[in-house]
Order: C-alpha cells, then sequence, then structure tokens
C-alpha cells in the first residue's frame, strides 16, 4: 500500500519547507515578535526568532504562508528544541503543535 520509508525518514508526517512570516510570543505575554517559519509538518514546526526561549515553553504562533494553497493559522506550540543558528543572528525553535485555533 504504501511505499517503504527510507532509515533517514522516521516521521510520521512529511515536512513541508515553507521560509515563510511567523508571528510568536509566549502564552503569558502580550509582546509580540515576528520570525520566519522554516518548515512545518502536521504535527510540529521549525522557525527561526531572535529569541531564546527553553525547551518546554509554550508558544502560541501565527503562520501566514506565502501561497494561498495553505491558510493561515494560529497554534500553540510547546518548544522541544531550541540551537542558535549558525549562519545567521538568532535561534531555531523547534515545536511540537498542541492546539490549532
Amino acid at each position: 500500500m504504501f511505499a517503504p520509508r527510507s532509515y533517514a525518514e522516521k516521521r510520521d508526517f512529511i515536512r513541508m519547507s515553507m521560509d515563510c512570516p511567523v508571528s510568536y510570543q509566549p502564552l503569558d505575554s502580550e509582546n509580540q515578535k515576528t520570525g520566519t517559519c522554516i518548515n512545518l509538518s502536521a504535527k510540529g514546526i521549525l522557525f527561526h526568532c531572535d529569541d531564546n526561549y527553553p525547551a518546554g515553553s509554550l508558544i502560541k504562533v501565527g503562520v501566514s504562508p506565502r501561497l494561498a494553497i495553505s491558510p493561515p493559522f494560529d497554534a500553540i506550540v510547546k518548544i522541544v528544541r531550541v540551537k542558535q543558528h549558525t549562519s545567521k543572528d538568532g535561534f531555531l525553535l523547534a515545536g511540537i503543535i498542541q492546539e490549532i485555533n
């Protein structure tokens, strides 16, 4: 029924490259900032931003895809990984989508 997966791809859902604007703010803050969504899947998101939030933080994100194929949406994301960006200032935040609004 499905083609066998290569060993390198173990994810349940394929990540889609996005390169689109994302707004973000911690749930306990009204201070909204902007970053760039790098990729997105049915369960997770990777985005570039100026802020370093610890793993476990809950962040509200708003994704605005550049193409009309996918509508904009807001979600609550639990941060699971943070890395300093190697070629730009800022951080790469990986999160699990907890809720889509």
